[in-house]
């Protein structure tokens, strides 16, 4: 069976993305951007920008760049920066485990609904860390694994389907917070119903 990262949802159904999981990512998506009251002149950088259905949430006077691995995917997110004239959006093919940017370079990196994708959530956390500068924020929304034993049996019950999907439901939160250069600002549910969560650290030196 294909890693999560290696399945073909993510460019087979590209241009079906925004309809069928849309309206479950993009408002929280929106809400947690706003929050991090970007400055003028600030650098993000979003790791799996997928569709690029985040990128409107962004203000013009932060520059913003975008990875993600499937073209098809850039194809459509590219789509919505022409029709937007977003001028302070670029977007980059790219690994989330070998991020091609030098160290310090962002002062906040955002990666919606990724972690459970990359084969390798240590790693991809580590080049997060890596290109973000000291004082800067990493921003995570993802699903992790429920920490009661019932609800962790059940939700790893379903795993090989959403494997063959493109993620997994194994990946707990504190897998994703072993590093103690960051610090946690924020963690909380993303909405009551949600099976998300919303993780804000601070690059410490």
């Amino acid at each position: 069976m294909a890693e999560p990262h290696e399945s073909r949802v993510y460019s087979d159904f590209a241009h079906l993305y925004d309809h069928v999981f849309g309206r479950v990512f993009v408002d929280h998506e929106y809400e947690v951007i706003q929050s991090l009251a970007l400055r003028p002149g600030q650098r993000v950088l979003e790791v799996g920008v997928g569709t690029g259905i985040s990128l409107g949430a962004y203000p013009p006077y932060v520059k913003v760049v975008a990875v993600d691995s499937s073209a098809e995917m850039l194809e459509q997110a590219q789509g919505k920066i022409k029709e937007n004239d977003w001028r302070h959006i670029e977007l980059a093919q790219g690994n989330a485990l070998s991020l091609d940017f030098p160290d310090d370079s962002f002062d906040v990196v955002c990666a919606f609904h990724v972690i459970s994708v990359v084969p390798d959530s240590r790693r991809a956390m580590a080049e997060m860390r890596r290109v973000c500068k000291v004082g800067g924020r990493i921003v995570i929304i993802n699903h992790f694994r429920n920490e009661n034993p019932i609800l962790g049996t059940l939700t790893a019950v379903i795993n090989p389907v959403t494997k063959h999907l493109g993620w997994t439901t194994l990946l707990r939160l504190r897998d994703v917070l072993q590093d103690n250069s960051v610090r946690v600002e924020r963690r909380e549910r993303a909405s009551r119903f949600s099976f998300h969560t919303i993780v804000i650290l601070r690059k410490e030196g």
